[in-house]
């Protein structure tokens, strides 16, 4: 059951209205899904989710991807099935099918079993997007060569992003448990919904094996030419740099990897912005949660990105150092102690929040700032494959927002 009503229009402040609008336009049909949970926090950040989200799945509109609805398809069934996220599936089974994806493909990757006679191409998003969503969240690098061979260096980060916009939406989504309403059903061929498996995250989960340190500084150089300058992109391009420079005052490592794919990158730096800026979380559990969430991708740049501003927002540091070796202390507050669990449910074990922990959060953070604790931990979950996927090196000076 939904955990959360449409929020109508006229019940919009006045001059939050024009995002609702902007929704709706850019995605040429009602508020829906995810942007049902936006709605309930910020109509502002619901525009800045639709209009990257337009990018993969445009649907023929106009497409802007590079990468075929093939590819987007494939990979949103892997990323749905990973993330148990069921409204995901609903919306893409289908346009996957009629894409080319077969059917006994989509059937195997919705039972959890390994697909069989999958294309070369097919074989690779598989390799891929699993050893980014697993594992300690890298890519090998043979495999990493072979995407970079076939798709190209655009080609490989716009497959990245899709991967990690769908866990962007997919985690708010499953937060409140939204459906697919029956209307929506009924503008769709019938298909096999995908069943949640597994039962939310309830701890103690003892610390992982080989833990990567999260402290060691990367000197890895990054696996594509970083693009930082005027001078690295074409003049039709420079727009968008200019753009992501308007947002955060720099191009940072992250960044100079999604440069090539400009317009991508200007559209991520807009949803990032909110987070760094326009958040109603407060500086302390905004940058707790970027740590939980880094800590969980072995993320060595989002790590370093924040734990200077999570000291400097009063994140205790002895919690600080707890997390950073995958164990928490027993005397947690108990405001740390909702914000951990909610996040935990999130990022492990079937990726949903149970309704012991969905009461708590709501009731201590209200619903505003539960969903953008949720989208918060989507927005860092995907800038985090992004960052591992090509090796980025976490910035020098964390005085520059990196994120």
């Amino acid at each position: 059951m939904s955990r959360l009503n449409t929020v109508e229009r006229d019940t919009l402040p006045a001059n939050q209205r024009r995002f609702h609008d902007a929704v709706q336009a850019i995605r040429r049909r009602p508020i829906t899904g995810p942007f049902i949970v936006l709605m309930n926090s910020s109509p502002d950040l619901a525009a800045r989710f639709a209009h990257l989200g337009h990018y993969f799945h445009a649907r023929g509109q106009a497409d802007e991807s590079m990468l075929t609805m093939r590819v987007r398809g494939f990979a949103s069934l892997i990323g749905s099935r990973a993330l148990n996220a069921p409204y995901e599936w609903s919306a893409w089974v289908n346009w996957a099918i009629e894409a080319g994806v077969p059917q006994d493909t989509v059937d195997a990757i919705r039972e959890g079993r390994p697909p069989q006679n999958l294309t070369a191409e097919e074989a690779l998003i598989t390799d891929f997007c699993t050893q980014l969503i697993s594992g300690n969240h890298r890519v090998s690098a043979q495999t990493f060569k072979a995407a970079l061979d076939h798709f190209g260096a655009q080609g490989v980060v716009e497959l990245v992003v899709t991967l990690g916009y769908f866990a962007m939406i997919a985690l708010p989504l499953n937060a409140f448990e939204i459906g697919m309403s029956t209307d929506q059903k009924k503008l769709r061929k019938p298909f096999a919904a995908l069943d949640i498996t597994g039962t939310p995250w309830t701890g103690p989960t003892p610390p992982r094996a080989h833990l990567p340190d999260i402290t060691a500084a990367a000197t890895a150089t990054p696996r594509l030419p970083p693009l930082s300058t005027h001078d690295d992109v074409a003049p039709a391009h420079q727009h968008f740099l200019d753009r992501v420079i308007l947002t955060r005052g720099w191009i940072s490592g992250a960044f100079q990897m999604l440069m090539h794919t400009p317009d991508v990158a200007a559209r991520v730096a807009n949803i990032g912005a909110f987070f760094l800026y326009e958040t109603i979380l407060s500086p302390k559990v905004r940058t707790l949660t970027w740590l939980i969430a880094a800590r969980e991708l072995d993320c060595n740049y989002i790590w370093q990105s924040s734990v200077n501003a999570a000291r400097a927002a009063g994140v205790d540091a002895a919690l600080i150092g707890a997390l950073e070796h995958d164990r928490l202390p027993p005397n947690l507050a108990a405001e740390d102690k909702l914000l951990f669990e909610y996040c935990y449910q999130l990022l492990r074990d079937n990726h949903h929040v149970s309704d012991t922990s969905y009461a708590a959060i709501v009731k201590h953070f209200g619903v505003a700032a539960a969903v953008q604790i949720a989208a918060s931990v989507g927005y860092i979950a995907m800038l985090g494959v992004l960052v591992n996927a090509f090796d980025v090196a976490p910035p020098a000076d964390d005085s520059k927002p990196a994120l």
